[in-house]
């Protein structure tokens, strides 16, 4: 979207703000996608396996704490990814916090057709893959899933975490930034 961004209400009427009315499901969706953009977030990997050992991953931003007692999470995931029917049918899972640096590992595991894990230094904890550069890393144990549009909404359950000293990799409004 070019110039000035729409400003519209949930029923799609206008607001008093300036900018072009947005009527269709693809402007809404654009617009939207530009609104969250303004909201800075940490940048994730997160991992899993198969029966064989074979380890998956992508990279999520739609990660956040849900509750100290106990110790739970929230991933949302794209509910085609086949990184999360592999989470689904394991069960477990691995959240990597990346750090400033990781850039390029974040740009990795966000390409599709390729083997994600050639190349990339990794040890298992609880039988998933964790990145060996990770900032922090946590491995969870699947407790929900539910339904969230496009996507599906993941709660899992820490069984296991480490947290190393660094600043996070953070993405806004289509790019990494660093903390200042």
């Amino acid at each position: 979207m070019e110039g000035p961004l729409a400003s519209l209400t949930l029923s799609g009427r206008r607001t008093q703000q300036p900018g072009k009315v947005v009527s269709t499901r693809h402007q809404q969706a654009l617009l939207f996608r530009s609104v969250f953009a303004r909201l800075p977030s940490g940048v994730t990997v997160i991992t899993t396996a198969d029966p064989d050992s074979t380890p998956h991953g992508m990279t999520i931003s739609a990660v956040c704490s849900l509750s100290l007692d106990p110790l739970l999470l929230v991933a949302c995931i794209n509910s085609n990814s086949g990184t999360l029917a592999r989470i689904l049918h394991n069960g477990r899972f691995a959240v990597n916090i990346l750090g400033e640096r990781q850039g390029e590992i974040s740009m990795h595991f966000a390409t599709p057709g390729i083997n994600r894990f050639a190349d990339v230094a990794h040890h298992r904890v609880d039988g998933m893959p964790v990145l060996d550069d990770a900032l922090a890393w946590l491995t969870c144990r699947v407790t929900s899933k539910n339904p969230g549009g496009d996507h599906t909404i993941v709660v899992g359950e820490t069984t296991a975490m480490h947290c190393n000293d660094g600043e996070p990799l953070v993405w806004h409004d289509g790019r990494y930034r660093a903390l200042t």
